[in-house]
């Protein structure tokens, strides 16, 4: 029997746009309270409105999830708000579709921090309450392209590699401490994703492409695994679109 989330608390981040936004709605529908972490408040203020009308309660914390300050004041912010967070979903993540040559390092440092750094900063903050009451989940949205090298996306291929061991071995330090890990790696989403950076909004083949609902659905099926299960990975991939 799957667990039931209704009452629980979420902290999600990059939940302006995209997969993100698609995971507040989804678990807030299943009676989640959400922290809604990005950059764009106004965006996070949006989503507030319609997560309030599924009925449940939302907390809008602006901020860079590379930033360790700022992802102190998120955590400070949800304890204050909500007591305990139940799911962390490490969702913000950004890339430039671009061959090494092309890629500069501030763009490297960019990918990476955004990607690597956040995953790593959110997880370190949320977990020590996990750990000492014995629950919760870390879902990370990781990728395809931490599967498989795909060329001309190598440093967006390097931070989703390495967004999948981090998590390999964190399950391995807190599984018997009762804290659940587990990775969702979509292929080509439907979303706002690299656009003006490998990617062309409006471009036909973004139709074939997951959307994010599909995504976001995976997300919600990882958080509701009973006591004694949990989702290691959930690899996902468009009809349209070849494994390898």
């Amino acid at each position: 029997m799957s667990t039931d989330l209704k009452g629980k608390v979420a902290v999600i981040t990059g939940a302006s746009r995209g997969i993100g936004r698609a995971a507040a709605l989804a678990l807030a529908r299943e009676g989640v309270h959400v922290v809604l972490v990005a950059r764009t408040e106004s965006d996070l203020n949006q989503l507030k409105a319609e997560v309030e009308a599924l009925g449940v309660r939302a907390l809008v914390t602006p901020a860079d999830v590379a930033k360790e300050e700022d992802v102190q004041r998120v955590k400070e912010a949800a304890l204050a708000e909500f007591g305990q967070v139940d799911i962390l979903v490490n969702n913000a993540g950004v890339g430039r579709y671009a061959t090494i040559l092309e890629t500069s390092p501030e763009e490297y440092d960019w990918m990476m921090d955004t990607n690597m750094r956040g995953t790593f900063l959110f997880t370190r903050a949320f977990l020590p309450e996990m750990v000492e009451r014995g629950s919760g989940s870390i879902i990370t949205v990781s990728s395809q392209a931490g599967l498989y090298g795909y060329g001309g996306e190598a440093v967006y291929v390097a931070t989703k590699f390495a967004q999948i061991g981090f998590c390999q071995a964190l399950d391995n330090e807190v599984r018997e401490k009762g804290v659940k890990v587990s990775v969702i790696a979509p292929g080509s989403t439907h979303t706002h994703f690299a656009f003006g950076k490998g990617r062309e909004e409006g471009a036909p083949y973004l139709e074939k492409m997951l959307d994010a609902e599909d995504v976001a659905e995976a997300i919600v099926f990882a958080a509701k695994q009973p006591p004694k299960s949990r989702i290691l990975m959930i690899g996902m991939r468009a009809m349209s679109e070849p494994v390898f």
